[in-house]
C-alpha cells in the first residue's frame, strides 16, 4: 500500500511539473539555439573542406550572420590591415536577453574562444568556422555548449600573412632570414616559414611584425636587445605597433569583462608536440591561480586523447620558451580574464593544400580540445549538475 502511495505521488508531481512548463516556459527554451536553429546530423563530416581564403572567411561570416541573424553577428574590427583587409569576429548568442559566461576565441598565432595570429595557421579558421556550424546547426553541441554560453570568434586575425603565404606556397623554400635580408633570394621562392604580417617600412629591406610578440604587456622583456627586423621574433618597433593587436585590443575591451574563459589557437609546428598552454609566458613566476589552470587543462587533455593515444602537455607557457608581449598574456593581465589558454594542436607548415585528410585530422582535434576545455571548465565549476547518491551528473 505505501508502494503504490509513493508511486501515485511521484506520478502527480510529474504531472503537475509538465503543466507547470507549459503554462510557464523558460524564456531560454523559447529563444535558445536548439529552438531556433535548423538541425542536421551530427555524422555530416567536414562543412568546410578545403584551406580557406580570407574571402571565403569574410563571405562565410556574412553567411552565417544572415541566415541566423537572431543567434549569429558579425563584426568588423578596426582598424584594417596593412594591406587594407578586415579583420571579423562572429558572435554566437542563443539568448539575447539572458547574460552568460563569454566564451572568447582568437584563432592562428598572432587566441572561452580562439584568434588567429600566425600567417601559416592556415587550417585554423577551418577549425573555427566549423566549430561556429556545429554550434549553431548540431543538437550534440547545442545542448552543453551554445545555449549556456555566448562565443566570441575571431576565425583569422593576420589575414595579410595567410594570404601571403597561401600565395607562394608552391615556390622553392629558403631559410626566413636570408629570404627577408637578400632582395635577390625572393625571386620565385618562399621563406621556409613566415609567422609575422606583411607591414612594410620602405627603408628597410625586411618586413613584417610578429603580432604575437607585440602587445603591451611585458613587451621585450625576454630580449635585452630587440631581435632584427630580418627575424620571425621581430616584436615591432613599440607595443600595438601592428595594426591587427590594435584591432584585437579594441574588440577586447568593447567586450569588457563578459569574457570568462579565452583560447588562443595557435598550431605547433613540431612533430608529435601538442601543447596546451596558460600564462604566464613571459616569466618562470606562477600564476595565483595556477592549480586552478593546470587541473582544468589535464582534465581536458585527458577527454582529448588524440588518435595515436598520446595526449596534450599541460603546463605554463614560460616553462616551454619564455616569450614576452604575448596575446595570453595580455588577456590575463590586462583584460583580466580568469582562464585563459593557449591551445597549440600540430599543424604541418605548408601542409598539402589538397590533402582534406591532413585538414579533418587538425580541424577535429581543435574542436574536441576546445570542447572539452570547457567541459573542464563547466566540471570545476560544478555548472548544470546534479549529484545523484555521491555521483555528479551533467544535464
Amino acid at each position: 500500500m505505501l508502494l503504490q502511495i509513493k508511486i501515485y505521488a511521484i506520478a502527480i508531481l510529474y504531472a503537475l511539473g509538465a503543466i507547470f512548463m507549459l503554462l510557464f516556459p523558460p524564456r531560454n527554451f523559447l529563444r535558445s539555439g536548439a529552438k531556433l536553429s535548423a538541425l542536421r546530423s551530427s555524422s555530416a563530416g567536414l562543412t568546410y573542406d578545403h584551406y580557406l581564403s580570407h574571402q571565403e572567411i569574410l563571405d562565410l561570416c556574412e553567411q552565417i550572420s544572415k541566415t541566423d541573424p537572431d543567434l549569429a553577428n558579425m563584426v568588423e574590427l578596426e582598424p584594417k590591415t596593412a594591406q587594407n583587409r578586415t579583420i571579423t569576429a562572429l558572435e554566437l548568442r542563443s539568448d539575447s536577453q539572458t547574460k552568460k559566461p563569454g566564451i572568447l576565441i582568437v584563432g592562428g598565432k598572432f587566441i572561452i574562444i580562439k584568434i588567429c595570429l600566425d600567417g601559416m595557421a592556415w587550417g585554423v579558421p577551418n577549425a573555427l568556422l566549423e566549430l561556429a556550424d556545429r554550434l549553431l546547426h548540431d543538437s550534440n553541441y547545442q545542448a552543453p555548449f551554445f545555449n549556456d554560453y555566448d562565443w566570441y570568434l575571431i576565425p583569422l586575425a593576420n589575414p595579410d600573412g595567410l594570404t601571403f603565404t597561401q600565395a607562394i606556397r608552391d615556390n622553392k623554400p629558403v631559410n626566413a632570414s636570408t629570404w627577408s635580408a637578400n632582395l635577390t633570394a625572393r625571386e620565385g621562392t618562399r621563406p621556409d616559414a613566415w609567422h609575422k604580417n606583411m607591414e612594410k617600412d620602405d627603408s628597410h629591406p625586411c618586413f613584417g611584425v610578429r603580432v604575437n610578440r607585440n602587445f603591451a604587456y611585458h613587451w621585450q622583456d625576454d630580449h635585452a636587445h630587440r631581435p632584427d627586423r630580418c627575424s620571425q621574433a621581430f616584436p615591432g618597433p613599440r607595443p600595438f605597433s601592428a595594426r591587427e593587436a590594435q584591432a584585437v585590443r579594441a574588440y577586447v575591451d568593447r567586450l569588457d569583462r563578459r569574457v570568462q574563459l579565452a583560447v588562443h589557437l595557435q598550431p605547433s609546428y613540431e612533430a608529435k608536440k601538442d601543447l596546451l598552454l596558460y600564462p604566464w609566458r613571459y616569466t618562470l613566476r606562477a600564476q595565483s591561480n595556477q592549480q586552478t589552470l593546470q587541473a582544468i587543462g589535464e582534465r581536458a587533455a585527458r577527454h582529448s586523447r588524440l588518435p595515436d593515444g598520446r595526449i596534450y602537455e599541460v603546463h605554463q607557457g614560460s616553462a616551454e620558451r619564455v616569450v614576452a608581449g604575448s596575446l595570453s598574456d595580455y588577456l590575463s593581465g590586462v583584460v583580466g580574464a580568469e582562464l585563459v589558454y593557449l591551445l597549440q594542436p600540430h599543424h604541418q607548415l605548408y601542409p598539402n593544400y589538397t590533402d582534406t585528410d591532413v585538414l579533418e585530422s587538425f580541424v577535429n582535434r581543435a574542436m574536441l580540445a576546445i570542447l572539452s576545455l570547457v567541459r573542464a571548465w563547466r566540471k570545476s565549476e560544478k555548472t548544470n549538475t546534479l549529484s545523484f547518491f555521491g555521483t555528479e551528473v551533467e544535464f
